[in-house]
């Protein structure tokens, strides 16, 4: 592709996902797309799982032994960019050291997303990491620039399980809960993991990584309590629901993942009263959510 498409394209991704532009430049896949559905079909099963953990928490709908319910749940009161790429899943953030130590499996026996493995620690803020039943790649970076050239160095944590390990009977068991997933509804999902921190670029919507409302709207949701943290994301084949208390908004949820540039290519939604439904081809991805505050014209940011 020329410079020129290849920098606008990157432009949009920063806009709507907040990447550095380093990253951003780099994450330009080659078929002109914005790049963030592009990708392997071992990235697109690795995200679908990561959706699973990030948005299953035991609690008033999900059982504590529930699918997905591994502990990744907490990542989402975390600031992280997801910077998606054809062979690898970047995610951006300024704690790297408390974020993989949610995702990493280690001695401690806490939360893990199952068969994950340290693959190599670069510079000071670099975490490759490679999952062994799909073999696709998660980076955890703390470097601004999204980027994780850096000297090889020992990992901060010893005991961070390293790819020469075998996946465990636990992690077999629990991987073996996780249900049938169409092809479209497994794009849905790792839709919902690569768009964490999407916005609009008009200001109309925005995720705010799970637990806050970047467009300070007025009328917040006060609830109060563990319960405004609950989620459940359950299904399996072609159809599935998405449950949760607190931010982000339910509308906001549907138009990341439909809207255009940003949206998975081919999905839309429609409002069912009280549920959005978003479709991709035969999968149905029904959202039950909390509704934004209806906004005056003045109110939405130019």
């Amino acid at each position: 592709m020329p410079r020129s498409t290849n920098k606008a394209i990157a432009r949009t991704r920063m806009q709507y996902l907040g990447e550095p532009r380093k990253a951003a430049l780099d994450a330009v896949p080659r078929d002109g797309s914005l790049g963030l559905d592009t990708c392997s079909p071992e990235q697109s099963r690795f995200r679908a799982l990561m959706a699973l953990g990030l948005f299953n928490r035991p609690g008033p709908w999900q059982p504590a032994h529930g699918v997905g319910t591994w502990g990744l749940h907490t990542l989402v009161a975390y600031d992280i960019i997801a910077s998606p790429r054809f062979n690898r899943l970047v995610l951006i953030t300024d704690v790297p050291h408390n974020v993989a130590p949610y995702l990493l499996p280690s001695s401690d026996g806490g939360s893990s997303l199952p068969g994950l493995r340290l693959e190599e620690f670069r510079g000071r803020h670099t975490y490759l990491a490679r999952h062994l039943p799909t073999d696709a790649q998660l980076v955890i970076t703390g470097n601004p620039s999204g980027t994780w050239a850096g000297k090889l160095r020992p990992s901060p944590r010893w005991d961070f399980r390293s790819v020469n390990r075998p996946l465990t009977e636990s992690e077999r068991t629990r991987l073996d809960q996780v249900p049938d997933l169409s092809k479209e509804a497994e794009q849905l999902l790792a839709g919902l993991t690569c768009r964490i921190a999407a916005r609009d670029a008009e200001g109309r919507w925005a995720i705010g990584n799970w637990f806050s409302d970047p467009l300070m709207r007025p009328g917040w949701l006060s609830n109060e309590g563990e319960d405004r943290y609950a989620k459940q994301l359950q299904g399996s084949r072609h159809h599935w629901t998405f449950r949760w208390n607190g931010f982000p908004y339910v509308e906001d949820v549907a138009a990341s993942l439909t809207a255009p540039p940003v949206g998975v290519p081919g999905a839309v939604a429609r409002d069912a009263g009280d549920h959005f439904e978003v479709r991709l081809g035969r999968a149905t991805l029904r959202l039950h959510g909390r509704r934004a505050p209806v906004r005056q014209e003045s109110e939405v940011t130019p």
